[in-house]
C-alpha cells in the first residue's frame, strides 16, 4: 500500500433509529477513540439525526481529506446521508479556541456541503487530555445546534 493511500472503514447501522446522531453526539464524542487513535469519524444521519453510519479514517491534513474520502465512501456504500458530525483525534486545551477555529470549520462545511451534505458538528476529541471540543459551541454560532435545513 501507498504511503498516502487512504483507506476509509464504514459501520452502517443495522437497526433504524437506533442511535441519534442529533441526541447523542457527546456520547460518541466521549466513545470515539474506539475506533483507534489518530483517527477522525464521520457519523452520517438522516434530516432528523437518525444515525446511518460511520465512515473514519486516519486523521488527515488537512482535515478535510479524511471528511471526503469517508463521504465519499458513504455515498459510494448506498448510505445517503443528509447530514455529518465530525468526530477528530486532535489536541484540545483549556484554553481559547485557536482562532483559525472558525474558518477551518467552515472549510469542512463547504467540504460536506459538495457532497450535498449538512456539516453540523466537529468535534475535537482528545484522547490524552480526555477533553472534547464542540466547534460550534466553541466559535459562538448562533441558532439551534442540530441546524439541518
Amino acid at each position: 500500500m501507498e504511503p498516502d493511500t487512504i483507506v476509509v472503514e464504514l459501520v452502517v447501522a443495522v437497526e433504524p433509529n437506533a442511535m441519534s446522531l442529533r441526541e447523542d453526539a457527546w456520547s460518541m464524542a466521549m466513545d470515539q477513540r474506539v475506533f483507534g487513535p489518530g483517527r477522525v469519524l464521520v457519523g452520517a444521519a438522516d434530516r432528523t439525526g437518525a444515525l446511518l453510519g460511520i465512515a473514519y479514517t486516519r486523521t488527515t491534513d488537512p482535515l478535510d481529506l479524511a471528511l471526503a474520502c469517508c463521504l465519499e465512501h458513504l455515498f459510494n456504500s448506498a448510505v445517503v446521508p443528509q447530514a455529518a458530525i465530525v468526530f477528530n483525534d486532535e489536541p484540545v486545551r483549556m484554553a481559547p479556541p485557536p482562532p483559525d477555529l472558525g474558518p477551518r470549520f467552515e472549510a469542512l462545511r463547504q467540504t460536506a456541503a459538495a457532497f450535498g451534505v449538512h456539516l453540523v458538528d466537529w468535534f475535537g476529541c482528545d484522547g490524552d487530555s480526555e477533553l472534547i471540543r464542540s466547534t460550534r459551541i466553541a466559535v459562538g454560532m448562533d441558532g439551534e445546534w442540530w441546524d439541518v435545513p
